[in-house]
């Protein structure tokens, strides 16, 4: 039992100790499509071509764009792997429940 007990504390310090990273690749995640719109938007504004399509495509392929999706790609891995490792801990406190339960009921 003190083996569960022990997982299930450090799942909960886990817990406690990645909730502000959590929260911040959560908000970062959640606005980097406004700031794809606003990148591209500048950059077509800035551009000397005089049709849409060309200016679109030029900011789609401009160094400025791919370094934004490199990192909205790094935030996301980072947020999905904050994100997993929490899941996980919830489910090991979870089990700690479940088994001390059924200790308590005797069934095991």
């Amino acid at each position: 039992m003190d083996d569960y007990l022990a997982k299930a504390e450090k799942a909960l310090s886990y817990l406690a100790e990645s909730e502000a990273d959590y929260a911040q690749y959560k908000a970062l995640l959640k606005f980097q499509p406004e700031r794809h719109k606003a990148l591209l938007a500048r950059l077509s504004t800035e551009s000397v071509l005089t049709t849409e399509a060309a200016r679109k495509r030029e900011s789609e392929q401009s160094e400025a764009f791919e370094r934004l999706l490199d990192e909205s790609t790094e935030i996301a891995e980072q947020f999905y792997l904050i994100e997993a490792k929490r899941k996980r801990a919830e489910h090991t406190i979870d089990m700690y429940r479940s088994v001390n339960s059924a200790l308590k009921r005797g069934n095991i």
